[in-house]
This record gives structure tokens, C-alpha cells and sequence, in this order.
């Protein structure tokens, strides 16, 4: 039984290499798709701030945030 260990470790260098190379292209087309879904999600945001409000939107906010208090003369002793 005749092993080459040069050429195995070789081929196996090539595959790493290989893989390697795959991971960073992979790594690099991920990087510029988080890129482009930060870039669509600020357009979004700022196209949302440009929409007219909504009709009964802004009196169910100020209804919410109306809190009726009785006011009495009692002062604590």
C-alpha cells in the first residue's frame, strides 16, 4: 500500500483554497444584500414620514391621551 502524502496534503490545500474563496464571495453578496435591505428600509421609512395622516388617526391619538381628572380643594395634612 503506497500513500502519497505530498499529493493528498496538496489536494487538500486545493480544496481550502478553493473553499475559502467560495465562502468570501458568498460572505461579500451577503454583506451588499443586508446593504440594499438597510437602504430599501430607510427609503420606506422616509416615504412613510411623506404619507398624509390618516383620517380619524389623529383624534384617536388625542382621545387616548386625554386623562379626565376631578379636581377637589382637599389639601393633605
Amino acid at each position: 500500500m503506497d500513500v502519497n502524502i505530498q499529493e493528498d496534503l496538496n489536494a487538500v490545500n486545493d480544496q481550502l483554497t478553493t473553499l475559502v474563496e467560495e465562502l468570501n464571495k458568498m460572505n461579500q453578496s451577503r454583506e451588499q444584500l443586508v446593504q440594499q435591505v438597510q437602504n430599501l428600509n430607510g427609503i420606506a421609512m422616509y416615504l412613510r414620514g411623506k404619507m398624509p395622516p390618516e383620517e380619524g388617526a389623529e383624534e384617536q391619538e388625542t382621545s387616548t391621551n386625554i386623562v379626565e381628572v376631578e379636581r377637589t380643594d382637599e389639601y393633605p395634612s
